[in-house]
């Protein structure tokens, strides 16, 4: 029953979000004077649900209920969405039934352009907005906590920091002019700062400058691949949480708590190292230098033709930390800064699809990678997972504001159209738009769904 709870974490994560998003679409429909007859979370029939007419009340309401100015708030079968219908409007249901009497004051389409615009981008405002307080209050409630350091410990051979000419032992002084003196500062200068052009990295290496240089574009790649940067920084010691009874590990005498030292004449400083290590020596003997207590000996281990020793590797961080607190001016500007680099992010990042950079397969997840995600989320704590919430907040606001039928961008394209030509588009060309729209939607998400199942 693993799939339960990433699937609980998905409907967390989206009901809030979608929740937030109908949420501002209502409200700005309420203060302009417009009548919303449905609130929903969720799709699809309705489930159970309160208005003011029949209370509370599950399935279906009769045909012929006039609900007037009152709103049904529902929850649907389907918990992926929601929708606020508005009436008066052209939208996903595809009613038209209000074409049949003439503009009423409390519908949409008989609102100034002005007022329709506020009441379609309310949502995506709503979402920034619960990033914001999202990214306002991790700081106020945990500080920020960053490794001290800027001195590489181990760089794995294959990857795009290698790549650059980085070795073990560097000193990253600067990136691109900047100057770092974090972990942090260091990786987000260089990751997620700027994504195009040839990055360049000014490190001490024993007691000297040199100038290294690597492509934006090489980054990105080895990012969207998964591999992240293949560097590590030094202050990690490696340990031993488990070892299996009878395999290498066990027979060579290496126990539970170890601290890894070395492997033959290899300081040891990141778990992929010592995978890897043990990967490229299957059915060889290898010399584990280990602490243990206040005591440091070796273990000679044959690895196993499967290239495995039975042992479970931990990582724990004991070099310098830099911890801030922040009042709460500080962690707003912090707050907008952050939405504005993941907004900048998710822009760039869409680019570099277009232009060929990435593959769709990396960029891009559907809703068994966002479950999966928010789970792995939760599982690590309240922090993170409030964080990926943000995250995918953004992601659901920059969504939505795409020039396409069916979204709240395409909705802004019409009202601009009619703001031109001052008259109202007919009902009938923004159905069939609105018909197109839903089904390309309806086929993103299939084929999104599917790189999913496949990835």
């Amino acid at each position: 029953m693993d799939f339960l709870s990433p699937l609980f974490s998905f409907i967390i994560v989206i009901g809030i979000l979608v929740f937030v998003h109908e949420l501002g679409h209502f409200l700005l429909a309420k203060w302009t004077g417009m009548r919303a007859d449905v609130f929903a979370i969720g799709m699809g029939p309705r489930v159970l649900g309160w208005n003011r007419r029949t209370g509370f009340s599950f399935g279906k309401l009769p045909e012929d209920l006039d609900l007037g100015a009152d709103t049904d708030y529902r929850i649907a079968a389907l918990p992926i969405g929601g929708y606020v219908r508005i009436l008066g409007m052209v939208d996903e249901s595809f009613d038209t039934s209000f074409t049949e009497h003439e503009a009423q004051p409390w519908e949409f389409r008989a609102k100034k352009n002005w007022q329709k615009a506020l009441v379609l981008v309310a949502g995506v405002v709503m979402n920034l907005l619960l990033a914001v307080v999202i990214f306002w209050s991790i700081p106020l409630i945990w500080g920020q906590e960053d490794l001290e350091t800027t001195q590489l410990g181990w760089v794995e051979p294959t990857s795009v920091a290698a790549s650059a000419g980085l070795r073990s032992g560097d000193r990253v002084i600067s990136v691109d002019g900047t100057a770092v003196e974090t972990w942090g500062e260091f990786t987000t200068a260089l990751g997620l700062e700027h994504q195009t052009g040839t990055r360049t990295l000014v490190v001490d290496r024993d007691g000297g400058r040199v100038t290294r240089t690597v492509e934006g574009r090489d980054i990105v790649r080895s990012l969207a691949d998964g591999k992240g940067l293949g560097m590590f920084p030094k202050g990690y010691d490696v340990s031993l949480g488990a070892v299996v009874s009878y395999d290498p590990a066990d027979k060579g005498g290496l126990k539970t708590g170890d601290c890894l030292l070395a492997m033959d004449s290899t300081a040891v400083s990141a778990t992929p190292q010592v995978q890897s290590y043990i990967r490229r020596h299957a059915g060889k003997p290898v010399v584990f230098h280990v602490e243990r207590g206040d005591t440091t000996l070796p273990c000679t281990v044959t690895v196993g033709a499967d290239s495995t020793i039975g042992v479970e590797l931990m990582m724990t961080y004991t070099g310098p930390r830099r911890s801030l607190t922040f009042d709460p001016i500080q962690a707003a500007g912090m707050a907008v800064g952050e939405v504005a680099r993941t907004v900048n992010l998710i822009v760039a990042s869409v680019t570099h699809v277009i232009r060929g950079d990435v593959g769709v397969r990396q960029s891009f997840g559907g809703p068994i990678r966002i479950a999966q995600m928010a789970s792995q989320s939760q599982e690590m704590g309240l922090e993170s997972f409030l964080r990926f919430m943000a995250l995918i907040s953004i992601s659901l606001a920059v969504m939505n504001l795409l020039p396409l039928p069916g979204l709240d961008g395409g909705h802004l394209v019409f009202v601009a159209i009619e703001a031109v030509i001052r008259r109202e588009i007919p009902t009938i060309v923004k159905i069939r738009f609105q018909q197109i729209g839903v089904a390309l939607l309806l086929a993103l998400m299939a084929f999104i769904f599917y790189l999913d199942l496949t990835r």
